[in-house]
């Protein structure tokens, strides 16, 4: 079928019902989650450039982690506001604790934060923080231990007893997690690539986790292939939304259709090695946006930081 493109008015309404739509996205949920399910907040090694709204987006979930060197950002991000700092506790500091600082190790040990150490170098430690995060929301039996043990490491084994007990626990009614990770994008190419492949890792059916990064100018998540209807509200996407990409990072995919673009198309074959994506676009629909694709792609969508903190 012929592709084609088409310009739309700065606003349009999109007629398209949420329930014959395979997957709902809304945006808003990646900054408030509910707090009737779980959530957690994963801070990774990267200095914490959102001062504006980090101490918001804080208090709106309901499990905090470091991961190593998280911890050491998430310290030096108060400065000199001892008060503040302890105001803001991880629940665990995770990894195999290589880039976490002595000082920072000793002030969070003393402060009560349970710390697990993971050597194993067969995985990253925002797997080993993955793992940390499931059992946490899924075994009683977890938080018991590591809270009450008084054993090295919490009685969790220091090579790969995350991961162990997360194998062993069971697998029937896990519930989604919705995670939000800070940092993993604007620092090394390596890291932040891996960090987009987390997107399709964790994307399949069974995955425990709806997982989006936040940076200092963009929300990045993965839009699953087949049908996915996008929302907003229309005050959020006025004051807080720029720009957006679709970002084939998988491979080379079709946009089989979009509604709700400043350049909508259909039948659109994308590529990174042909150099033909959808980028610097934007949403026009008042509330919503529909992409189809034939697999599943990268969302970008620029973030009014400064204009943020008033909608959180």
């Amino acid at each position: 079928m012929q592709e084609w493109c088409v310009e739309n008015p700065e606003r349009i309404k999109v007629d398209v019902d949420a329930s014959q739509c395979a997957h709902q996205i809304k945006l808003e949920e990646f900054l408030r989650p509910s707090s009737e399910r779980p959530s957690a907040l994963l801070i990774l090694n990267q200095k914490i450039d959102i001062p504006q709204i980090f101490t918001k987006l804080w208090k709106n979930y309901r499990l905090r982690v470091c991961a190593d060197g998280g911890a050491n950002q998430l310290y030096d991000f108060f400065k000199e506001d001892e008060r503040e700092r302890t105001e803001y506790m991880p629940d665990y500091i995770v990894g195999d604790l290589d880039s976490l600082r002595d000082d920072v190790y000793a002030y969070y040990e003393s402060h009560g934060v349970i710390i697990l150490r993971q050597r194993t170098q067969n995985s990253t430690d925002f797997s080993k923080c993955l793992d940390a995060i499931s059992l946490h929301w899924h075994s009683p039996e977890f938080i018991n231990l590591v809270n009450n043990s008084a054993e090295v490491n919490h009685s969790v084994d220091t090579y790969d007893g995350l991961e162990k007990l997360r194998h062993l626990m069971a697998s029937q009614n896990l519930v989604r997690i919705n995670l939000l990770a800070l940092g993993g994008i604007n620092g090394r190419f390596d890291q932040t690539v891996h960090s987009i492949s987390q997107l399709y890792k964790l994307a399949s059916d069974d995955s425990q986790f709806k997982l989006c990064y936040l940076s200092s100018t963009d929300l990045i998540f993965l839009v699953p292939d087949h049908g996915t209807l996008i929302q907003y509200t229309q005050g959020f996407r006025k004051d807080c939304i720029g720009n957006c990409g679709i970002l084939p990072m998988g491979g080379p995919t079709v946009i089989e259709e979009s509604r709700g673009l400043k350049w909508d198309v259909g039948n659109w074959y994308t590529s990174i090695q042909d150099g033909k994506v959808s980028s610097s676009n934007r949403f026009v629909g008042e509330d919503r946006c529909y992409l189809k694709t034939k697999d599943s792609v990268v969302m970008n969508v620029e973030i009014l930081v400064d204009n943020l903190k008033y909608f959180l």
